[in-house]
């Protein structure tokens, strides 16, 4: 089967990260190829991005073409040089994508793509398995959020990352409405089981929420929909998911996606704020023996390997 190479629609999940991990092909060879999208210094255009996209790219198949394997191999390595060069040449000026992962098994048919959000140093991999440690120092420069938005008888759940978004789960249930009865006990009886069915609806979803973390773990979980319900919504969840809620929101349940991860991106330029000022703090109360400011001081933490955070202005 043949492969084709194109860009991860959706966010990068630890689920992707694990697939890549687990593809091995002993006594074959695979490619990791990581390229920056951007020239890396103000004032140049799209045009030295591509030049020196162009640049890797011709230096690494020259590596290739300098491998002592059997023709069969170099051809599928050839094969996958081909479409990271395709895919590179696209994606050069898409101004949401600094850089790009790709892992490509062509003699297997297999090929993703990553966009990432900062540049990474341009280099490739030739091994039999894909070459990850790369990828994961990008994945460590941001936390992952999980959404939920909910009402009594539907909910939505949504992964977030590096300000990309993608729905993932949608929970349906029955719920009686709330219907008028010429008998008052009748009526009470029927919006008990309103009351109790909605609730059945909440530990199903908070079920379905906790299955999410354990399979896509999560830093952050952002609870939305009616506002009046939200506390009642909140007591099924479990401990290490209440642990993580940075923000409630007052939100329809069929928000539109875009409307959804513009409020998203601001809740975690939120968060970013409140962790850069509790760094700050700490960094002003543990001075002079913990604390390090300005450049000379910094760079000779950096250099001492003493640094656990760090604030850029």
């Amino acid at each position: 089967m043949a492969a084709t190479l194109q860009v991860h629609p959706g966010t990068l999940r630890p689920s992707l990260v694990q697939e890549l991990e687990q593809f091995h092909t002993p006594g074959r060879l695979v490619s990791s190829y990581y390229l920056s999208l951007t020239f890396g210094r103000p004032g140049h255009d799209g045009e030295a991005a591509r030049l020196a996209v162009k640049d890797a790219l011709k230096n690494e198949r020259e590596r290739l073409e300098g491998l002592e394997v059997p023709s069969t191999v170099r051809h599928a390595l050839r094969r996958d040089w081909e479409l990271v060069h395709e895919l590179a040449a696209a994606a050069t000026g898409d101004r949401r994508a600094r850089s790009l992962a790709c892992f490509l098994a062509s003699e297997e048919g297999y090929a993703r793509a990553f966009a990432l959000p900062w540049p990474v140093r341009d280099r490739a991999f030739f091994e039999d398995h894909f070459v990850l440690w790369p990828l994961q120092l990008v994945l460590d420069q941001a936390d992952r959020y999980a959404i939920c938005l909910t009402d009594k008888d539907e909910a939505r759940l949504f992964l977030m990352s590096f300000g990309q978004i993608e729905e993932v789960s949608t929970v349906m249930d029955e719920i009686p409405g709330k219907v008028r009865f010429p008998d008052p006990f009748g009526e009470l009886e029927y919006q008990r089981k309103h009351v109790e069915y909605y609730h059945h609806h909440f530990a199903h979803v908070a079920a379905t929420v906790l299955r999410l973390y354990r399979r896509e773990p999560f830093e952050h979980l952002i609870l939305g929909g009616l506002w009046e319900k939200l506390p009642e919504f909140e007591r099924h969840l479990h401990r290490y998911l209440r642990d993580r809620i940075v923000a409630r929101w007052d939100i329809d349940v069929h928000t539109p996606l875009p409307q959804i991860l513009e409020r998203a991106v601001k809740e975690e330029e939120a968060v970013l704020a409140r962790q850069a000022e509790e760094i700050w703090r700490a960094v002003q109360e543990s001075r002079p023996q913990r604390g390090a400011v300005g450049p000379e001081e910094v760079l000779a933490a950096l250099w001492q390997r003493r640094v656990q955070a760090l604030l850029v202005e």
